[in-house]
């Protein structure tokens, strides 16, 4: 029996050599998206080719390459699609966006055109590991993504999926991510860097705030540039942890399960009846981010990944399924198996054997998200409830 098959998708981000030819490139495509955008908010077509249509004329003045007008079309209706504010949307990041057909990509010289029959040519600094990717004649190639600092290439492939033979838990935590096997096996992967590399750049934006108080410009470009630093070194802390993991299921054949934790920003937010220090730490909780490297690194390496509902994993025992009591610190106790387990450990084994969720969505009647009640705040309803409000908070 064969084993079904999955696309995975792996992006490979590069820096380049600059071209000055570029600059003028970016304010071209720039004005071509405002332009469709304008064009789409006037008319609210009802697709992007119908867009194009629409727009074909004004964006063919531009004199550029006939697929510049194409990706400004789908970049303008997307921004239409998902315009959320009041006001009308506009682009003013520069990039440049090309579908696999209009470039060509030869080791590491990439060839953009620019106008029918010239083209520029992009040095790639890369590696061995951009090599290994770029150079595998299996992989498909989406579009290229280009910014003013880097450029962006998707790779896609078909991977039949590992039969497995056990479960990974995951639980994530602010502080460290503790996953268990059904073979017994628990670990737990310190992430305490990220969290003070979040904290030192929250004091370095308050810095910023105090000081570019009277010129905005400045500020913005501040906060871009340690903000870009930031996601960088968290990126590259998680990525460690995010690959052991993978590599401990691909070994022993194990599927990756991990808390749907959509909609938990929403327990942090102003109103809860939290502190504002607390809630600006819980909202820069890189949760999303743990999960979103083991997600894609599994499904390249073909081991299965599932989401589970992540309301009570550290109220019931794994072992009898009895309710656990709360001990001091982050220990909880099984009155039945009189036995004591860290909290997290718990959490993880529970999410292990949980029976997976199709939607992205809290449970039906559950209170995840909303708003406490003031009477809830100070007085629980019983220690049941106490026990569970632990495991909705990271390890701080």
């Amino acid at each position: 029996m064969e084993s079904e098959s999955v696309k995975a998708v792996k992006s490979v981000q590069a820096t380049y050599a600059t071209s000055a030819e570029l600059a003028s490139l970016f304010e071209d495509f720039r004005l071509m998206c405002n332009d469709a955008l304008r064009i789409a908010l006037a008319e609210k077509p009802r697709s992007r080719f119908r867009l194009i249509e629409l727009s074909y004329r004004r964006l063919k003045e531009y004199g550029l390459h006939n697929h510049y007008i194409l990706s400004a079309c789908e970049v303008a209706f997307a921004a239409y699609r998902n315009k959320k504010r009041k006001c009308a949307p506009h682009i003013r990041r520069v990039f440049l966006k090309l579908d696999s057909q209009s470039y060509s990509l030869n080791h590491l010289i990439l060839r953009i055109p620019t106008r029918p029959r010239h083209f520029v040519y992009l040095t790639l600094q890369g590696s061995d590991y951009h090599l290994s990717i770029i150079d595998d004649p299996a992989l498909k190639r989406g579009s290229v993504t280009v910014t003013d600092r880097a450029l962006s290439i998707p790779f896609s492939r078909e991977v039949p999926e590992i039969e497995t033979l056990g479960r990974l838990g995951i639980d994530v935590n602010e502080r460290d991510v503790t996953a268990s096997d059904t073979l017994g096996n628990t670990s737990v992967h310190d992430t305490s860097q990220v969290a003070e590399l979040k904290e030192r750049y929250r004091a370095i934006r308050a810095k910023i705030g105090g000081r570019t108080m009277r010129d905005g410009r400045i500020g913005q470009r501040l906060y871009g540039k340690y903000g870009a630093r930031e996601k960088d070194r968290t990126a590259q802390t998680i990525h460690g942890i995010s690959k052991q993991i993978v590599q401990r299921a691909k070994e022993n054949r194990l599927s990756i399960v991990m808390e749907n934790l959509k909609g938990i920003r929403k327990l942090y937010r102003k109103g809860n009846g939290q502190g504002r220090s607390f809630r600006g730490r819980m909202n820069s909780w890189t949760f999303r981010e743990v999960q979103r490297q083991v997600e894609y690194k599994a499904r390249w390496e073909g081991v299965p990944i599932i989401y589970v509902c992540p309301r009570g994993t550290s109220r019931k025992c794994p072992d009898c399924d009895s309710s656990l009591f709360a001990l001091e610190g982050r220990r909880l106790r099984c009155p039945s198996c009189n036995k004591t387990e860290d909290k997290d450990v718990i959490a993880s084994r529970n999410i292990m054997t949980a029976a997976p969720v199709r939607a992205a969505r809290p449970p039906g009647g559950s209170r995840e998200g909303e708003p406490r009640r003031q009477e809830d705040a100070g007085n629980p309803p019983s220690r049941w409830v106490e026990v569970d409000s632990l495991s909705r908070e990271p390890r701080s």
